[in-house]
């Protein structure tokens, strides 16, 4: 079954946002393609970490000693760094079955809600995680079979985090003003 669905009245197809015009736009919209391309060459190596330790498992009998490990701590940091790009790109997954038919100017007031909640959100999730960082130095907590410390893990994700709360910080922003630009109304 094939259901297509049309975009609400006044929106084009294309969802994909253009390019940010201003320079704290473009600086972040930067740095969130640099987060995104390390996360990209991060899950390449953790493919290719699998593929070895799959292969010498198969042929050689010896895996990869701490393989497990080593796909958490970097998926979670893949993770962390593909979010801001996602943010300023407007791709996260929405949901519009309950807004599809609302006005514009709801839709846009809803859209900077949600970019103020998870500016919120990421904000608690990068001191979570410097404060996780810092009681796992503290405590000299390292990782099972690899005996890695584990505050590298909080730490490395602790930068994708905040970078995640200044576009969505900017997101908020940007359609606060494009909304008041285009006449809605509604405060910034």
């Amino acid at each position: 079954m094939t259901e297509v669905l049309h975009p609400p009245e006044g929106e084009s197809a294309s969802s994909a946002p253009a390019a940010p015009q201003d320079a704290l736009g473009r600086f972040l919209l930067g740095w969130s393609q640099l987060s995104a391309l390390c996360g990209v060459v991060l899950l390449v190596g953790i493919c290719l970490l699998c593929t070895w330790s799959v292969l010498g498992r198969a042929l050689f009998d010896t895996p990869v000693m701490g393989d497990v490990e080593i796909v958490q701590i970097v998926c979670s940091l893949a993770i962390a760094s593909f979010l801001p790009y996602a943010q300023m790109k407007n791709a996260h997954v929405i949901v519009d079955f309950f807004t599809h038919g609302a006005s514009p100017r709801t839709r846009a007031l809803l859209d900077i809600l949600t970019a103020l909640v998870l500016a919120l959100v990421a904000a608690w999730l990068t001191w979570r995680s410097t404060a996780g960082a810092i009681d796992a130095y503290s405590n000299g907590e390292a990782s099972m079979i690899l005996d890695w410390p584990l505050w590298w893990a909080h730490i490395t994700i602790a930068p994708g985090f905040a970078l995640l709360t200044l576009t969505a910080l900017y997101t908020a922003w940007n359609l606060g003003r494009n909304m008041n630009d285009n006449g809605q109304g509604g405060a910034a």
